[in-house]
């Protein structure tokens, strides 16, 4: 019986780490990669280009970083899976990438053979995390933090917070109205209204606020 190829799609913006994980995954025949992207915004293209089976993503990058892209990736392609691989060992990045849909999450500094279980794991069906965080996040279950942050972003609609998200990023209306499929008109008058009921002034008081409120990562 012939083994199905899965397509992996490796999204990092350092290129010692993006080609030293293409080796490694090259290196098992069962695998493919069909793509690499070193930005946020090229890694959506990227998918619509190649349509991978599996996105290794990394959450601390230029031009949109991972917690965005994965956010729109899930939009345009709930199919495909992502997995996680990221410095970040903290539940400040795990919990937010999870709830964005993360498939898994493995750190840089484990063991090359978890990331072959972890694709495997995650291509079964299954949701794989590292295992020097599992003890992290089953604490949390166990010991939940009974102070509910507010939203911040609660009184914008759901494509206000889209836009916040993209301008508190860098990216101009133009960028953003081909990311999300709008005229660049309607992205003026989104940005024009989030920005009132917010009470910000500018892109820099936007992406200064999201910083605040951890919508975005200080990379």
């Amino acid at each position: 019986m012939t083994q199905n190829i899965i397509k992996i799609l490796i999204t990092e913006d350092h290129a010692l780490v993006r080609k030293g994980l293409k080796s490694l995954i090259s290196s098992r025949s069962e695998f493919q990669v069909v793509g690499e992207a070193d930005n946020g915004l090229a890694a959506i293209e990227m998918t619509r280009k190649c349509k991978p089976d599996l996105i290794l993503l990394d959450l601390s990058m230029p031009k949109m970083n991972g917690l965005a892209t994965m956010r729109q990736l899930k939009k345009e392609h709930p199919e495909v899976k992502i997995l996680v691989i990221t410095m970040h060992a903290s539940q400040d990045y795990l919990i937010p990438a999870l709830k964005e849909g993360a498939d898994g999450y493995l750190l840089k500094g484990d063991d090359p053979q978890e990331l072959f279980m972890a694709i495997r794991a995650i291509m079964d069906g299954k949701a794989y995390l590292s295992s020097d965080l599992s003890g992290q996040l089953i604490h949390s279950v166990i010991n939940p933090d009974t102070r509910e942050a507010a939203d911040p972003l609660a009184s914008l609609t759901q494509r206000e917070k889209e836009v916040f998200q993209l301008v508190a990023e860098g990216n101009t209306n133009q960028q953003i109205a081909d990311l999300l499929f709008i005229s660049p008109k309607t992205v003026d008058k989104h940005r024009t209204n989030l920005m009132k009921k917010l009470d910000l002034h500018s892109a820099r008081e936007v992406s200064n606020f999201a910083l605040k409120n951890g919508i975005i990562l200080n990379t």
